[in-house]
């Protein structure tokens, strides 16, 4: 009988520590994902009731540990500390403010970013997008400073390149070749120098350039061609202020800049699906002892809010998949604005979301300003694309 308890110990203690390496590997079925389509679906997803920062700020954390081992970020996006938040968002408004503060200057330093990168006979579109908008992000908020003419044209090439081929390369099962992130490191310190002010400068480029850049894209694919668009940033261009931005014409009856850039963003959000992770204690726990519950590691509920199918559902009729920028026109801007998700919702929304529109606007009308028809002009490609998805693209010298 003595044989038969200890026999019974025995296969208790190796089940308990069977099924806490299987937790703690997440070997076991512990993840389930939802996704949500619809708009009231992703605000509950972005903005779940009695939820605590902390709790906020490690839902959002989590999903982004591949950005870590890519680009050995430090910044909120990756972590959860309130710290980090709080100084992210302190040193993200003092940068926005002081873009704010003059449009005037911003609009110079996207035309110089424009002149700087336009090709000698033609180049891929969307080179050219890259080195505009990274040029103007890092001469108009992350470096006032910055001599334009001394960002070589190589490095903001390849930077730009880099940055979206790790990116890419994070999203797949393989090693990321470290020698990629080692160029990138060594290429972007030569454009953002000062160590003090950025130990790590992709803390800051990745979160300011990487989506701004695919809205300034999407913004000139559906307005170079189009006239009465093209007049209306033209005339942004020769007085960018907030008034011109929100200005309508034809007695109010034609859409304003802002209408253009935020059609743009409901049709072809920068960030098409936002993952939450929403960690619960282990069912395991129920059948251990109190002392090894600690040791099982949450089940994670992912939580996915596809912005992309929220803003083409028939919430936006008619014609949710069309680019309309008059749909604005015909409805009462306030309407329509909470139901924007493109920069995210609830406390963590993006803090750049009122400047960014205005700023990728600005990019857009300096390169119309050039880019138009009769120095250089575009060659359209089959489609709209995103990260990837541009060709057939061109930005080509008139001879």
């Amino acid at each position: 009988m003595h044989n038969i308890f200890e026999l019974y110990g025995i296969c208790i203690c190796m089940a308990i520590f069977t099924f806490l390496i299987l937790s703690h590997f997440h070997i076991l079925p512990s993840r389930r994902t939802t996704v949500h389509h619809t708009l009231p679906g992703v605000r509950a997803v972005l903005d779940p009731p009695a939820v605590s920062k902390s709790a906020l700020l490690r839902s959002r954390a989590s999903p982004n540990t591949r950005l870590v081992k890519a680009f050995h970020l430090t910044n909120t996006f990756v972590r959860d500390d309130l710290d980090t938040h709080s100084e992210f968002l302190h040193r993200t408004k003092d940068l926005l403010d002081a873009a704010r503060s003059s449009w005037l200057r911003f609009a110079e330093i996207a035309t110089d970013a424009v002149t700087l990168s336009l090709p000698d006979s033609s180049t891929d579109f969307r080179t050219f997008v890259h080195a505009v908008t990274l040029r103007a992000i890092i001469g108009g908020l992350l470096d006032p400073t910055a001599d334009m003419t001394l960002l070589d044209s190589n490095d903001i090439r390849v930077v730009a390149e880099l940055i979206t081929d790790v990116w890419l390369l994070s999203k797949k099962p393989d090693p990321i070749p470290a020698h990629l992130l080692q160029a990138l490191q060594e290429r972007l310190r030569r454009l953002v120098p000062d160590h003090d002010l950025y130990p790590n400068p992709l803390d800051f480029v990745i979160p300011t350039w990487e989506t701004f850049w695919r809205v300034v894209a999407v913004i000139l694919a559906h307005v170079e061609n189009d006239a009465e668009a093209s007049r209306a940033f033209l005339d942004f261009f020769e007085n960018p202020s907030s008034e011109q931005f929100r200005a309508t014409t034809f007695n109010d009856a034609a859409p304003s800049v802002r209408h253009y850039v935020i059609e743009a963003m409901r049709l072809h959000p920068p960030v098409r699906h936002i993952s939450r992770h929403i960690f619960e204690s282990s069912r395991l726990t129920a059948f251990v002892p109190g002392f090894l519950a600690g040791y099982l590691s949450p089940r994670v509920h992912i939580a996915v809010a596809d912005i992309e199918s929220a803003q083409r559902s028939v919430h936006w009729a008619p014609d949710p998949d069309v680019y309309d920028p008059a749909r604005f026109v015909r409805e009462p801007d306030r309407a329509r604005d909470r139901d924007m998700l493109a920069f995210g919702y609830g406390p963590l929304r993006c803090i750049a979301a009122e400047w960014a529109p205005m700023a990728a606007a600005a990019v857009v009308a300096a390169v119309l300003n050039r880019v138009d028809g009769v120095g250089y002009r575009f060659v359209r490609g089959p489609r709209i694309g995103g990260r990837e998805g541009w060709d057939g693209w061109v930005v080509c010298k008139v001879d």
